[in-house]
């Protein structure tokens, strides 16, 4: 899914956590499968491929869940989170690369296929229909989320309890170290993610949470003097200027995932409105150039040392 694991677990027995964490790797390689958007061979690409549907399609298990979610957040975002975007993501790497804005009838082109009325999907039967053709689908802001979720589930029922899960900074939490009363997540990519007050900013979390960053403090450009993040708006097809610094818990990874991607692209109070139609959820925007940061919801944060 373009991006690093890792898993880190707390366990008696070393033989038993050593072979479930060999299985949980297995089991993240199998939703990459799926749903990435970097291999060609994935169901999700040759789903795309294929579309339109004249008849749904049956996929997995995995792939019928993340879609599902992916649209429940698209519907209450308005469109500020959207799936069908993949077509604008592909445009916006290779402008990317050549150090440009794309053009007027690029976007309009890339924007033919998008649309999440375009997907039908039947859980009972388990099923996908596409109904346009150029529909390309980009589930880069919600299936990493799923993925550690997933992976986590798997090693509780285990009796692997004390566990963080990472997929590039999105990460799920079980209880916290022996002996320690709460994780501390420290907040940014860089040591210049501070508090106003020059301090480190960190997240305290009492444990089984679910929390997912989504910036630009690696991934942007910058084109005439204007900073633009690899996170789109999908009503421009720009990536949101910056620098900017979203982190959400949640109560599911995959949940926690599609809210920092949306609220990138959200004013604050829109953002404030869709995480009341999630409960147990919060949001810190945070400016990574002074550290000045506002809280959407109750969160708990430690400024220190």
């Amino acid at each position: 899914m373009g991006t690093r694991f890792q898993i880190t677990v707390f366990h008696s027995d070393r033989d038993h956590a050593q072979a479930w964490v060999r299985t949980a790797w297995d089991r993240i390689d199998q939703i990459d499968q799926v749903c990435s958007d970097w291999k060609e061979s994935s169901e999700l690409r040759q789903l795309c491929r294929s579309a339109p549907h004249p008849k749904p399609v049956v996929v997995s298990a995995d792939l019928l869940q993340v879609m599902n979610k992916a649209l429940e957040i698209a519907r209450a975002s308005e469109g500020a989170f959207d799936p069908t975007v993949g077509g604008l993501v592909r445009l916006w790497r290779r402008c990317h690369r050549a150090g440009r804005l794309p053009r007027d009838h690029e976007v309009e082109k890339a924007r033919k296929g998008m649309g999440i009325d375009g997907i039908i999907i039947d859980e009972a039967a388990s099923t996908i229909q596409l109904l346009r053709e150029g529909v390309s689908i980009d589930l880069g802001g919600i299936a990493k989320g799923h993925a550690v979720q997933e992976v986590f589930q798997l090693l509780e029922r285990q009796g692997i309890r004390h566990l963080i899960i990472d997929g590039g900074g999105d990460l799920v939490l079980g209880d916290p170290p022996p002996g320690r009363r709460e994780w501390r997540i420290a907040i940014g990519a860089s040591s210049q993610q501070v508090s106003s007050n020059g301090t480190p900013l960190k997240l305290l979390i009492p444990g089984r949470a679910a929390v997912a960053t989504s910036g630009d403090a690696t991934r942007f450009t910058e084109i005439g003097g204007r900073r633009y993040s690899h996170i789109l708006d999908p009503s421009s097809g720009l990536g949101i200027e910056g620098p900017h610094q979203v982190t959400v818990i949640s109560t599911d990874g995959a949940i926690a995932d599609a809210l920092a991607t949306a609220i990138s692209v959200l004013e604050p109070q829109a953002a404030s409105d869709l995480l009341q139609r999630f409960p147990g959820s919060a949001a810190l925007l945070v400016d990574p150039r002074d550290g000045s940061h506002q809280v959407l919801g109750e969160m708990s944060l430690a400024t220190e040392q």
